[in-house]
C-alpha cells in the first residue's frame, strides 16, 4: 500500500496545460532549492528538540538513571531512517534502536517488536504507522510524533499503543508541530475541533 501510495503520488499534477505544468515545474524547482539550503544549513528544529527530550528531560530516566522506553513515530520512511542514524549516535549504540516499518517483513517486525519489549539494552523503538494499530507496546509510556497524520484518529491509534488498559504508569506523548505550515494548520484546527466537543458536551471531555 506504502509503494502504491508514493507512485500515486509521483504520478499526481493539478496542472490541466502545459504552460500550467511549467508554472507546478518552475514552483517545484525552488521548493527542491530550498530543500537543499536547509539541508546544507545542518539545522533541524525538530531534531534539537528530540535530543534535548532525550539529553534533558527527566522522563526518560528512571530513579537510577537508566534510559526508560521511548516510541518514536514518523510519518516517512526515509525520515525514520533519518532518525535512526542520528539517535544511535547520540546514545552511541546503534543495537539500543530498532524499527518498525510498512516495508518490515513479519518475522523482522515480530523481532523489533519483542526486543523493544523485552530487551533492556533496547530503548527507543522508531515506527511508521506500521506499529500504530493492534500493536501492545504497554512496555514502554513515553512516545514522541516527529510528525503528525493527517487523521487525528491516527494520533489516538499511535498513543493507544501505550495508552491502554494495564498500563501501571502515566503516559507522557511529545506532539512535534512546526509552525506556520500544513502540518501546523492541521495541529491548529484539531485544537479548535477538541474545543468545540468540549463547548458541546459542557466540559466532559478527555483530555
Amino acid at each position: 500500500l506504502e509503494e502504491q501510495e508514493n507512485e500515486f503520488v509521483d504520478q499526481a499534477t493539478a496542472s490541466r496545460t502545459v504552460s500550467e505544468l511549467q508554472i507546478e515545474i518552475d514552483m517545484l524547482k525552488e521548493l527542491e532549492a530550498l530543500a537543499q539550503q536547509v539541508i546544507r544549513s545542518g539545522t533541524d528544529r525538530k531534531w534539537d528538540e528530540v535530543s534535548k527530550i532525550l539529553s534533558e528531560s527527566q522522563l526518560v530516566r528512571d530513579a537510577n538513571g537508566n534510559w526508560r522506553k521511548l516510541i518514536i513515530f514518523t510519518e516517512h520512511r526515509d525520515t525514520l531512517n533519518y532518525l535512526q542514524t542520528r539517535i544511535a549516535t547520540l546514545l552511541g549504540r546503534p543495537e539500543s534502536v530498532v524499527v518498525i516499518h510498512g516495508g518490515s517483513a513479519r518475522d523482522s517486525r515480530k523481532d523489533a517488536e519483542n526486543r523493544f519489549l523485552n530487551d533492556p539494552d533496547v530503548k527507543v523503538l522508531l515506527a511508521t504507522d506500521a506499529a500504530g494499530e493492534g500493536v501492545n507496546l504497554q512496555r514502554a509510556h513515553l512516545m514522541i510524533n516527529y510528525d503528525l497524520p493527517w487523521n487525528p484518529n491516527r494520533i489516538e491509534q499511535r498513543f493507544g499503543r501505550i495508552h491502554r488498559i494495564g498500563q501501571t504508569e502515566v503516559c507522557h506523548l511529545w506532539n512535534l508541530v512546526a509552525k506556520d505550515t500544513r502540518e501546523g494548520d492541521v495541529y491548529t484546527q484539531l485544537l479548535h475541533k477538541l474545543e468545540d466537543a468540549r463547548t458541546a458536551l459542557q466540559g466532559k471531555v478527555f483530555d
